[in-house]
């Protein structure tokens, strides 16, 4: 049998947390550099500058060139059971700037229709969102409503709301949801949006929505920056 070694590398990147902890660290402050932590904690920067990338891999801490480590910015937490679509900033506490990108009404194709499981040919709205974070894009949402659920929808209402929250002026008030969260790269049109290289890691969460009558409300993709966002599954009583 395999066992997992503690190795030297793997404690001090627990002493590093739990100094960050017991100090009190915020977002964006500065940790001592590799010098001082070695110093610190008696070993050699080898081992430090280990430690600091096991930090960086679970992003408990980002690097900036030439400058040093800092604690990383807080993730936005997204429960599961929350269809809402209105993210904060874990930083302020606000709500992340939303840009309506495009908004059309067409008819589904084959594999659109596939996906929402509708009869060939439904028309269908295509609302895609741009979500920033203090002026840094964190998200892509394209969401597809069919046109049942609000019929007449124009760009301008469609900008004012989020999906749910459109679904829910027409009588389909979301009650349930069929999620799915996979680790994608990104394309062309996704990197320039998001400000990455193509191929970068991306998390897709992608879902059908439904009102309390099993009637299809809205589908959903979302490319969003691993760095940013986290779930978290909560127990419904």
């Amino acid at each position: 049998m395999k066992k997992n070694l503690l190795t030297m590398d793997i404690i001090i990147s627990q002493e590093i947390k739990c100094m960050m902890e017991e100090q009190h660290y915020q977002p964006g402050d500065k940790l001592p550099s590799e010098r001082q932590l070695a110093e610190q904690f008696g070993v050699q920067r080898l081992t430090i500058r280990s430690a600091l990338n096991l930090l960086l891999q679970d992003h408990t801490i980002i690097a900036r060139p030439r400058s040093g480590y800092y604690m990383a910015p807080g993730r936005i937490l997204l429960s599961t059971h929350d269809f809402s679509m209105n993210y904060c900033s874990p930083q302020t506490k606000e709500p992340l700037t939303c840009k309506l990108l495009a908004f059309r009404k067409r008819k589904a194709d084959l594999a659109l229709c596939g996906k929402m499981l509708l009869p060939e040919d439904s028309t269908i709205y295509k609302i895609t969102r741009l979500y920033l974070d203090e002026d840094k894009a964190v998200c892509i949402n394209h969401s597809y409503l069919p046109e049942y659920v609000c019929p007449g929808l124009t760009r301008t209402v469609a900008a004012s709301a989020s999906p749910a929250e459109l679904a829910a002026s027409h009588q389909y008030a979301i009650a349930k949801a069929n999620q799915k969260i996979t680790l994608i790269y990104a394309n062309e049109e996704e990197a320039q949006l998001l400000s990455l290289a193509p191929g970068s890691p991306l998390m897709k969460h992608k879902g059908l929505m439904y009102n309390s009558g099993g009637q299809l409300a809205v589908f959903f993709e979302s490319f969003m920056l691993l760095d940013h966002f986290a779930f978290i599954r909560e127990a419904v009583l």
